[in-house]
C-alpha cells in the first residue's frame, strides 16, 4: 500500500522521474561480458578480479542454428576472441547472441542442485561437508556457464536509440520491475543454453548496448537510489516519513544464527527466494548480514569453505576472528544477574559497533528514521539494504532498493507494479513443469504438420 502523502508530493515526484531522460544517468563504464563457453573457474574468477557481482554473457549457437527475432537477442557477427570475457572494444559478430545475465547467485544455486542426492547437508560433520564441497566443487569447477543448471534473469536489455528516447520512470516500471518476457522467452528458445532460467518480476540492472552490440552502460537500482537522493527536494513530504509510516519496521526478517553452515544459508536463501539474512545471537540481536555480497570474491576451490559456520566465513572474509564462540547464548546463563554484569562492564569499557563480531560494519535504523536519512545510509555506504532494528538489536524489517523503487512506483504509477515472483522451490518446479509441457505439445504440434 502506498504512504500518504499529498497531491503535490506525488506530482513532483512524477515529474521529476517522467522529465529525466535515462541518458542524464548514464557515464562510460568498463563492462565485463562472459562468454558461455567460460567455465565455472573462469567466471568467478573474472568477477572476483573486478570485484562486481554479475555481468552479461554472449552465447554463440551452432552455426546453422536460425537467429531468433528478438530485439534484445539480435544476430551478431566475427569468431569470438580468446579467453573467458569479451573485449569492451570489440562488437559482437557472427552467430553470436546477447544471452542474459550471469551472477554469482547463478553459480550457487546451480552448485546446490549439483549436490542433490549426495546426502542431507543439514545433518553432516562439519568435515564431512567440507569433504563433499571440495569434492563436488572441483568437477563443478570445470562446467561451461551454457550448462549451468540454473541462470538467472536477473536484467533486461535496451538499445541505445531506445534508451535515448526512454525517461527514468520508463526504465524503471518497463525495466527494473516489468522486464520484458519476449526476451527471457527467446532466450530459453536459443538452445545454446539448456538451463532452468529463473525470470523474477523484478531485476536490479538493465545495459545499454549499441549496433555493434557493445555493452557500454549498465544502469541499476543502486544508480537509481542514488539519483532520487540527489533530489530529494523533491520528495515532499514523503522525505520526512519514518519507516514505521512505511510499513517497513513491521515486516518478517528472515534470520539464522552463527554457527548455520554457509551452505544451508544458500539453501535457505533459494528456499526463500531472498538475497540475504539477517544473523542474529541466541537472544535475537542482529550481529551480521549474510548476503549475496559477501560471495563477491569466492571462487570454485573456496567452496569446501562453504561448510563453515556463517559467523566464521563472514569473520575469515572481513579478515577477521570471529568472536561469537566466547559469548554464552544459553536463556538461562544470559538472562542471569552475574552475566549481565559482565556483559555491561565490557559495554562500558569500549562501546560495541553493530557486526563487530563478523568483522562487519552494520548499517541499522530505528523505525523513528526517515526516509531521507535511509536513502542517505544506502547512498553513503554503498549498500543493498538497510535493517531496522528495535531497542534491544532485534530486526523488525529491512529496506532494501527493490522496497524503495517500489514504494516509489506506488505512487506515481500503482497500476506498473509487477505480481509477486516464484516465493518456493514448489512454484518454481511448477513454472518448470509449465514449460516441459508447452515444449512437448510443440513438438507435437510440429511433428503433426510434417506428417500433413
Amino acid at each position: 500500500m502506498a504512504p500518504a502523502c499529498t497531491p503535490e508530493t506525488i506530482e513532483r515526484i512524477a515529474t521529476l522521474l517522467k522529465d529525466t531522460n535515462l541518458h542524464d544517468l548514464l557515464s562510460p563504464q568498463n563492462v565485463i561480458i562472459l562468454k558461455d563457453s567460460a567455465t565455472v573457474e573462469q567466471s568467478l574468477k573474472t568477477l572476483a578480479s573486478k570485484r562486481i557481482l554479475s555481468s552479461p554473457v554472449v552465447a554463440a549457437p551452432d552455426a546453422d542454428a536460425k537467429p531468433p527475432g528478438c530485439g534484445c537477442l539480435a544476430p551478431l557477427f566475427a569468431p569470438a576472441p580468446p579467453g573467458a570475457h569479451w573485449p569492451q572494444e570489440k562488437g559482437l559478430a557472427g552467430n553470436h547472441q546477447i544471452l542474459g545475465f550471469l551472477d554469482v547467485r547463478d553459480v550457487l544455486s546451480s552448485f546446490l542442485a549439483e549436490l542433490e542426492g549426495h546426502g542431507n547437508l543439514p545433518k553432516m560433520k562439519m568435515l564431512q561437508k567440507m569433504r563433499l564441497l571440495e569434492e563436488q566443487g572441483s568437477s563443478f569447477a570445470t562446467t561451461a556457464i551454457k550448462d549451468l543448471k540454473v541462470f538467472g534473469g536477473d536484467g533486461d536489455f535496451l538499445h541505445t536509440s531506445e534508451a535515448a528516447q526512454t525517461s527514468v520512470l520508463d526504465v524503471i516500471v518497463n525495466g527494473l520491475l516489468n522486464p520484458k518476457e519476449r526476451c527471457a522467452a527467446d532466450t530459453l528458445q536459443l538452445g545454446a543454453h539448456q538451463g532452468k532460467h529463473i525470470v523474477t518480476g523484478t531485476v536490479h540492472r538493465v545495459a545499454i548496448y549499441d549496433n555493434h552490440f557493445r555493452i557500454n552502460n549498465i544502469i541499476s537500482q543502486t544508480d537509481i537510489i542514488k539519483f532520487i537522493f540527489m533530489n530529494k527536494g523533491e520528495l515532499g513530504d514523503l522525505a520526512t516519513k519514518t519507516a514505521a509510516e512505511l510499513g517497513w519496521a513491521s515486516r518478517p526478517v528472515v534470520t539464522l544464527g552463527p554457527d548455520v553452515s554457509a551452505i544451508e544459508a544458500m539453501l535457505l536463501m533459494n528456499q526463500k527466494q531472498i538475497s540475504a539474512l539477517a544473523v542474529v545471537d541466541g537472544v535475537g540481536k542482529i550481529i551480521g548480514n549474510f548476503s549475496v555480497s559477501e560471495m563477491r570474491t569466492i571462487m570454485a576451490e573456496h567452496f569446501g569453505a562453504l561448510a563453515l559456520p556463517v559467523g566464521e566465513f563472514l569473520a575469515l572474509e572481513h579478515g577477521t576472528e570471529f568472536q561469537g564462540y566466547s559469548h554464552i547464548h544459553e536463556q538461562e546463563v544470559v538472562q542471569s544477574k552475574g552475566h549481565k554484569f559482565i556483559t555491561d562492564r565490557i559495554a562500558r569499557a569500549r562501546p560495541r559497533t553493530p557486526g563487530e563480531e563478523v568483522g562487519q560494519n552494520l548499517i541499522l535504523v530505528t523505525p523513528q528514521a526517515t526516509m531521507i536519512e535511509i536513502l542517505d545510509k544506502i547512498v553513503s555506504h554503498r549498500i543493498h539494504r538497510v535493517y531496522v532494528i528495535d531497542e534491544l538489536e532485534r530486526p523488525v524489517g529491512v529496506v532494501t532498493c527493490t522496497d524503495v523503487v517500489r514504494l516509489i512506483i506506488s505512487l506515481v504509477q500503482p497500476a506498473a507494479l509487477p505480481a509477486s515472483r516464484p516465493s518456493s522451490a514448489k512454484q518454481l518446479q511448477q513454472l518448470e513443469q509449465q514449460e516441459a509441457e508447452q515444449q512437448q505439445h510443440d513438438q507435437q504440434k510440429d511433428a503433426d504438420a510434417m506428417q500433413q
